[in-house]
């Protein structure tokens, strides 16, 4: 009778190649991983709301010879088809963008291929490479979940650089495009909403990777750069130079609908209260924080931050997106 030993050793012999890989512990990556893998530490990625600065941000670090953002790639959505540059830059033609590195994948190859294959290739000319990530306010929830697992997954230990701008302005700014454009205007809690989901996804990123911070998109000057400028142990020579503080655009309160101005007054106090709190930076992080505790002196100031953030997007829910049953009442 074969011994157990035997019996294993039979099975292994006759097992197809990807078999004897996973019982030796030896799978190998899929392409997409291993791309992502090598570039990791070249990674860099902005995230903002929409109307929050991002695009001006994108286009000042790309000013640098060393970078490369592809601008609203959708990675964490892109299958990986072998046509990402026949889609990206007919994407950028549809919205009208002239051909600058935040809008144009040169044709590295010669034949398309996926996005992941021209990230890994530009990672051979540049320093960093990434791309300017958008969260709009109609899917924020599952857009930033969605995002958070793609990038843990295959960018860990990239950068990640955060914009935000005040949420009156972009509130003002967001709804005033779509009505220029003629596409469908968000409400105002939906634009608010999404918003704090960006905030909040920012607060979780800082927690759980290696590399985050944070720029305020009304108050970048010279001294933002220098900062970045060590952050990335990069030089942003002509970075500035992009900024134009008379082209901020600031909104009054009258400019929103008068229903929904007390709920902005509340968003943009909350607002001002985390860029205070980011910009003397978060101490103690890594403190657990449950919401549980009876004294509010427990809380460190990210902790109680957070906690006010929850509260509030959880009541623009529970009054403005009532659950709907299976229906379509609401229940």
């Amino acid at each position: 009778m074969p011994s157990i030993v035997d019996t294993l050793l039979q099975i292994l012999k006759h097992s197809s190649p990807a078999t004897e890989a996973a019982a030796s512990g030896a799978v190998a990556a899929s392409p997409l991983i291993a791309s992502c893998r090598r570039i990791e530490p070249q990674g860099l990625f902005i995230i903002g709301a929409a109307r929050s600065g991002t695009t001006i941000l994108q286009n000042a670090l790309n000013d640098s010879s060393d970078i490369f953002l592809f601008g609203e790639p959708a990675f964490h959505g892109d299958a990986g088809s072998s046509d990402f540059a026949a889609r990206y830059n007919a994407m950028h033609r549809s919205w009208g963008n002239q051909e600058t590195k935040s809008s144009y994948c040169p044709p590295l190859f010669a034949i398309d291929a996926p996005w992941h294959d021209y990230l890994a290739r530009l990672a051979d000319i540049y320093r960093y490479v990434g791309a300017k990530i958008v969260i709009n306010s109609e899917l924020a929830s599952e857009q930033a979940r969605q995002l958070f697992a793609f990038q843990c997954q295959h960018f860990y230990a990239s950068r990640y650089l955060f914009t935000f701008r005040n949420p009156l302005d972009v509130l003002v700014s967001t709804r005033g495009l779509a009505e220029l454009n003629g596409s469908r205007i968000a409400t105002c809690p939906e634009v608010l909403r999404g918003y704090f989901v960006v905030v909040q996804l920012f607060i979780r990123a800082l927690r759980n990777l290696p590399h985050v911070t944070a720029v305020f998109h009304e108050t970048v000057n010279a001294g933002t750069f220098s900062t970045l400028e060590q952050w990335l142990k990069q030089p942003l020579t002509r970075a500035g130079d992009y900024y134009n503080v008379s082209k901020v655009r600031h909104y009054e309160l009258s400019a929103v609908p008068e229903a929904h101005r007390a709920l902005t007054a509340e968003a943009v106090a909350l607002y001002q209260n985390f860029r205070r709190e980011c910009m003397a930076g978060f101490e103690l992080a890594q403190i657990e924080q449950n919401s549980g505790h009876f004294e509010q002196s427990h809380f460190t100031a990210l902790g109680q931050l957070s906690r006010e953030l929850s509260k509030f997007v959880d009541r623009i829910d529970s009054t403005y997106f009532p659950i709907q049953s299976p229906s379509g009442e609401e229940s």
